[in-house]
């Protein structure tokens, strides 16, 4: 089987995976949280990212493994970590070319980005109960109900139509 260019291929890529560190994060769910993604966005070669794959959160730094050498090479190839060991070059991110991440370099993307979560769940509630007051209308109007007569108000009694 014929290999993508650069796909498991460390020399072709540069070692990509060798010039960062990622440790996971619990997704966000108050403003302490929020206020540690600012704080680390803060600080110089850092990233946060929320997979594109599997909705993860996810803190990178990026600074290179000191074992790398200047030919993109391991310098301690033949007792490199395990880690290393457990790499699979064949599913490399150098290979994936799917750039579905969201990725966060600064504070300031990730409240641009909140400001837009914020308004999309916004209009996603507003737009049910309009769907489920136009639901109740056509309800009404298939069974012959004139307009006040017969439906009950927010207190649950029967209004009185006018005649």
């Amino acid at each position: 089987m014929a290999k993508t260019e650069g796909h498991g291929d460390c020399a072709t890529c540069g070692a990509k995976c060798c010039r960062y560190v990622v440790v996971e994060l619990d997704t966000p769910t108050d403003k302490i949280d929020r206020e540690e993604i600012r704080w680390l966005l803060a600080h110089e070669n850092v990233l946060v990212y929320i997979d594109g794959d599997d909705g993860t959160w996810n803190v990178q730094f990026n600074t290179p493994c000191t074992h790398l050498g200047p030919d993109h090479k391991c310098t301690i190839y033949d007792r490199r970590y395990a880690i290393c060991r457990d790499h699979d070059p064949d599913t490399c991110e150098a290979s994936d070319g799917e750039q579905t991440d969201i990725v966060f370099h600064a504070p300031e993307d990730f409240d641009r980005w909140r400001r837009a979560e914020k308004e999309r769940k916004r209009r996603r509630k507003k737009r049910k109960p309009r769907n489920k007051e136009r639901a109740k209308q056509r309800k009404g109007k298939a069974s012959g109900d004139k307009k006040g007569k017969g439906r009950k108000g927010r207190t649950g009694k029967r209004s009185k139509g006018k005649d």
